[in-house]
C-alpha cells in the first residue's frame, strides 16, 4: 500500500479490489467521515474545516487508486475534493456563478502543481476560504425555490437591466406575490439587492483595467454619474477614491 503525504494512504487494488482492501484490513474512509467535512463547507464553518484536517489527517485517510503516478492521483484526489466541495457550498448558500468559477480556478492551480505537498496545503487553505465565503453570504442556503431562482438570475444577468416583472416570468408567480416572497426571504427589495449586487461587482471590476466610465456602462447604471451617486452611498467613497485606496 502507497502512502501519500499528510497521512493519505491509498487503498490497494488488484483483480478483487474489496478482497484485497479485506485482506490488507485497509478500507476507503468512510463516507460519514468525508460527510462531516462537506457538512462545514456547507455550514460556513471554517473553524470545522481547519480542525477536520487536524484531526483526520492526523489520523490517515484512506483514498481509491486512481492513478499509477503519485503526482497524478493528488492532483485527482484534490480535483475530486474540490468538486464536492464546491456543490456543498451552492447548497450552502453560496453563489452559484462564484462556485463554479471558483471551482474551475482551483483546478486550473491544482493542475499546474508538480508535488503533493503543495496540492495538499493548496487544498486545505481553499476549503477554508470556501468555508469562509459561505458564511459570509449564507443568504440562499434556505431560501424557498423561487427565490433561490431569482439570486442564480441575477448573478447570471448582472450586465442587463434586471427587473421585477422579468423575475416573476422567469419564476412563474406574480410580481406582488415575488416581491413579497423575496422580501421576506433576502431582507431587501428586489431592485435594492441587485443595486447591490451591482456595486459588488464594480468593485472587482475597478480593481482591474476598467475606466469608472466603463464599470458604469457594463453594469447597465443609467449614466456614469448616477453610478458614482450610488457607489458613494453605499461605501461611502466615490469610485475613483476606492480604486487608489485598494491600490495602497
Amino acid at each position: 500500500m502507497s502512502r501519500l503525504p499528510y497521512e493519505i494512504e491509498i487503498a490497494p487494488t488488484g483483480r478483487d479490489p474489496v478482497f484485497e482492501q479485506r485482506e490488507a484490513g485497509v478500507a476507503h474512509t468512510p463516507y460519514e467521515t468525508e460527510k462531516v467535512f462537506y457538512s462545514c463547507i456547507r455550514a460556513g464553518d471554517a473553524e470545522g474545516v481547519r480542525r477536520f484536517f487536524d484531526d483526520y489527517l492526523s489520523q490517515g485517510i484512506v483514498v481509491g487508486s486512481m492513478s499509477s503516478d503519485p503526482l497524478t492521483q493528488m492532483k485527482y484526489f484534490a480535483v475530486c475534493c474540490i468538486t464536492l466541495a464546491c456543490r456543498y457550498a451552492i447548497a450552502g448558500g453560496l453563489d452559484e456563478k462564484y462556485a463554479f468559477n471558483f471551482s474551475d480556478e482551483c483546478i486550473r492551480r491544482v493542475d499546474a502543481m508538480k508535488n503533493g505537498e503543495e496540492i495538499m496545503s493548496f487544498l486545505m487553505s481553499r476549503a477554508c476560504e470556501l468555508a469562509e465565503r459561505v458564511g459570509e453570504k449564507g443568504t440562499a442556503a434556505d431560501v424557498p425555490p423561487p427565490v433561490r431562482k431569482c439570486l442564480n438570475y441575477i448573478s447570471r444577468d448582472l450586465h442587463g437591466k434586471i427587473t421585477l416583472s422579468e423575475l416573476a416570468e422567469e419564476c412563474g408567480l406574480s410580481r406582488d406575490y415575488l416581491s413579497r416572497l423575496f422580501r421576506e426571504s433576502v431582507g431587501c427589495s428586489v431592485s435594492r439587492y441587485v443595486t447591490r449586487r451591482k456595486l459588488e461587482a464594480a468593485k472587482a471590476m475597478l480593481s482591474g483595467a476598467y475606466t469608472v466610465g466603463e464599470v458604469a456602462y457594463f453594469l447597465g447604471f443609467s449614466s456614469e454619474s448616477h453610478f458614482i451617486k450610488r457607489f458613494g452611498e453605499e461605501f461611502g467613497v466615490t469610485p475613483a477614491k476606492w480604486r487608489r485606496d485598494a491600490e495602497h
